[in-house]
């Protein structure tokens, strides 16, 4: 289970700065009581507070970051991973067509997805996946709408359920379309359906639909960050995929979703938020993960996919449906500059918080308990050849959005042989903990799950960090369990 701690003296000390988690700290919880809620992955952690009086009216064209605090120097954890282990394959098992304990083929004709960005909403934990295959007669490989799962939160907190409990929103096909040739398919999942914002065509924003379905998201466009607000869903896309010289997308956009839960996933698509090529925020921001604290909304995003450093921007939480307000984060200067005051070549311009080429999707967190900010993600990089020269799964922490944030922390190296020995498939199937062709195929997609453990330690914390990746051969979404120790130093 969830459960906020007192800090280690040794850490309290390194943090008392502006969002350290003292009695007054914004969108925190005292260092003497739990906090209420851990936050959902990348997702973000849910919102205390309101904004702050002084950014009512927007951000200011120029601001100093406050990442320093009041209390000295300000200095980045020290992250130590301890272990790390599968707990299982939630869709197939030692193939595609091979089901798990959760039998989304017959369930939901449903047998390939990937991604699963999380978001507690009520008292369900979602799922949004990527580009997800039918199981029989519906949607093949190449259509590729997006699915939604969930689990009741009270059921979730066992992260292991998440093997054997999750639903996916379905259609009103009673039986299943496929239930003709296979009796045993009860449903069909429900695609992702987007309407577009009023006199904006849908295919400003969704170029590779499935056939005959323009208004569903298809290949490779696919959700990248989620937030709720009220009883909403907010979802950000990654979508208009260039399938030349490689799948790319090339804008990112807002979508809401009134009724998650209640009814199918359908999505009405408020605004464009950048675009490759002259963006409103310098095409930095494709692949984005939210985050509301301290009365903000925290973006950071990631711009041409996988060859990318991570980049960080934010606006007023109370501006969430109104396009633009974005203050872009120099890390240069250690200030924030309103984007809209920039001109196009200074926002493309502006230097990455962190990385400098190999991100695509990531997954970003705020743990109120311990005022500690958690940032994972894929890191692809390349030789000058174009081959993968290093392929890893890192960890960093923070105790502000614009750090300093710590050194990464491999949770996941695809070159480490006993990875590869544990987790690569023979010629013809994945038994047992094997869950990727390694010849064929990496990792990808890593999401932080909002099941994370804080426990105190000797001179720091000690983090059990649930996330999910995705695997291409067979195509699967896999769950792991992580631990790290975080200490200041």
């Amino acid at each position: 289970m969830r459960r906020g701690v007192a800090l280690p003296l040794a850490f309290a000390l390194a943090a008392c700065g502006d969002d350290a988690p003292a009695s007054s700290a914004r969108g925190g919880a005292t260092s003497s009581e739990p906090a209420t809620s851990v936050g959902p992955g990348a997702g973000g952690a849910s919102t205390t507070g309101a904004p702050d009086a002084s950014n009512a009216s927007g951000p200011a064209t120029t601001t100093t970051s406050s990442g320093g605090g009041g209390g000295g120097p300000d200095v980045a954890p020290v992250l130590s991973p301890i272990d790390r282990s599968l707990v299982c394959k939630l869709i197939s098992d030692e193939t595609i067509d091979d089901p798990t304990a959760n039998a989304t083929h017959t369930r939901f004709n449903l047998r390939g997805t990937d991604l699963g960005v999380p978001l507690v909403i009520g008292d369900d934990l979602h799922l949004f996946f990527g580009d997800t295959v039918g199981y029989r007669e519906i949607w093949d490989f190449g259509e590729d709408p997006d699915a939604v799962a969930r689990i009741p939160m009270a059921l979730a907190a066992d992260v292991t359920r998440l093997c054997d409990s999750i639903d996916v929103h379905v259609t009103t096909d009673i039986p299943s379309v496929a239930a003709d040739t296979d009796p045993s398919i009860l449903r069909d999942f429900a695609g992702a359906f987007m309407s577009p914002p009023p006199g904006v065509p849908i295919e400003t924003f969704i170029a590779q639909p499935p056939p005959g379905f323009p208004n569903i998201p298809g290949t490779f466009e696919v959700p990248t960050g989620a937030l709720a607000q009220g009883s909403a869903a907010y979802l950000f896309y990654a979508g208009a995929v260039d399938l030349t010289p490689a799948p790319h997308a090339t804008l990112s956009y807002l979508a809401r979703w009134d009724a998650p839960g209640t009814s199918a996933p359908g999505y009405q698509i408020l605004f464009e938020i950048d675009r490759l090529g002259g963006g409103a925020l310098g095409g930095h921001f494709l692949q984005i993960a939210p985050v509301a604290q301290g009365g903000f909304l925290h973006y950071f995003g990631t711009g041409e996919y996988r060859r990318s450093g991570i980049y960080l921007a934010r606006k007023p939480i109370g501006a969430l449906e109104q396009a633009g307000g974005e203050e872009l984060f120099d890390p240069a200067t250690a200030t924030w500059q309103l984007a809209s005051s920039m001109t196009p070549a200074q926002r493309s311009g502006i230097p990455p918080l962190l990385e400098n080429d190999g991100v695509g999707e990531l997954s970003v967190t705020y743990l109120p308990s311990v005022g500690l900010w958690l940032l994972l993600h894929q890191r692809e990089l390349h030789d000058g050849s174009g081959l993968i020269a290093d392929n890893r799964i890192v960890l960093r922490a923070a105790r502000h959005p614009e750090g300093p944030w710590s050194e990464a922390a491999t949770l996941i190296d695809m070159a480490d042989p006993a990875f590869q020995a544990a987790h690569c498939c023979g010629p013809a199937s994945c038994p047992g903990e094997q869950v990727l062709h390694c010849d064929r195929a990496g990792l990808y997609g890593a999401y932080l799950l909002p099941q994370i453990d804080v426990a105190e330690v000797p001179g720091g914390l000690e983090l059990t960090l649930p996330f999910l990746a995705s695997t291409w051969d067979p195509y699967d979404v896999v769950l792991f369990r992580s631990r790290v120790t975080v200490t200041a130093p």
